[in-house]
């Protein structure tokens, strides 16, 4: 049975681009060179993604605000959906953030009152126009932004994301982490991460698959997310170099932090994963490779 996933959100903030460069495999610098044109009726496909079958739908944007206040085409568009994307990109949010406020409150109540059991997440896009700005520190002061005008009984997860080919890995990472709570491998794998992890300090742990995009991420409570914009690029740009295997141990500049990283590869334990590492500003190598044994002798026994 196919995971339901809807992509909502406002007029040309990249819902079709995205689909089309993670599920369709087009090239986004063509897409750039040659814009889509703007989605006309609900989209759907059902694309594969890692193990899983995906039905995806992608809703226009022009037809946003009839979707908000029309019961049926919420029933159709969310009901038996496991995840609503909420998209909206950096130049919408800076020219009137409290719009796309309304637009998320509006979800959340629906989802409410129609009982969905849908989980609603939230893509920053466009982030590639911070670039030249101090883009860990302005990515964390927009989620605090977010988070407070939102006020809501429960934190949404919000993920940064650009189609830039320097921060195109940013999309990837965070569909994958989305995703990889729906396979029953990856789920446990993450809860088996949080157990080991549970009490360390400014610690970090992120799992890639046989694409090199991550699909599981924990961390512990006092771990800087501010950083995270740093690492990910720091960790594309070493899957991208052969010469310089991630399974091997070095220090990580991740903007204003230094990080000790260790990893190793795990995918004789599942086709599904390659790499697991932890980053730490508190750990050294022979405790991260106490934290690796520890994950390989818990897969050992869930595998064999």
């Amino acid at each position: 049975m196919a995971t339901k996933i809807s992509m909502v959100g406002k007029p040309e903030v990249g819902k079709t681009t995205i689909k089309k460069v993670i599920f369709e495999g087009e090239d986004p610098n063509e897409l750039v060179i040659f814009p889509l044109e703007a989605t006309i009726g609900i989209k759907y496909s059902v694309p594969d993604f890692m193990n899983l079958k995906i039905s995806l739908l992608d809703s226009p944007g022009q037809s946003l605000p009839l979707l908000l206040e029309d019961e049926q085409r919420q029933i159709l568009t969310f009901g038996d959906t496991s995840a609503i994307i909420y998209i909206f990109d950096y130049p919408s949010w800076i020219e009137n953030s409290q719009d796309i406020i309304d637009d998320i409150k509006k979800i959340y109540e629906i989802k409410k009152k129609q009982e969905f059991d849908a989980k609603i997440i939230l893509f920053l896009h466009k982030i590639d126009l911070l670039i030249n700005k101090k883009i860990g520190s302005m990515l964390a002061l927009i989620k605090r932004q977010v988070i407070r005008q939102l006020n809501l009984s429960e934190e949404l997860p919000i993920y940064f994301t650009s189609l830039h080919p320097n921060l195109i890995f940013t999309v990837y990472n965070a569909i994958s982490d989305i995703f990889s709570n729906y396979s029953r491998d990856s789920s446990n794998l993450k809860k088996l991460i949080k157990k080991i992890i549970n009490g360390l300090s400014k610690t970090i742990c992120v799992v890639s698959n046989q694409d090199n995009n991550l699909i599981i991420q924990v961390s512990s409570s006092d771990f800087d997310t501010s950083i995270l914009y740093y690492l990910y690029e720091a960790i594309y740009k070493l899957s991208k170099s052969p010469e310089e295997p991630l399974s091997k141990s070095k220090f990580i500049n991740a903007g204003s932090k230094i990080l000790y990283m260790l990893g190793e590869n795990i995918s004789n334990y599942h086709s599904n994963f390659k790499d697991i590492l932890f980053f730490s500003e508190t750990l050294e190598e022979k405790d991260l490779n106490k934290l690796i044994d520890e994950v390989k002798e818990e897969l050992g026994q869930y595998y064999t």
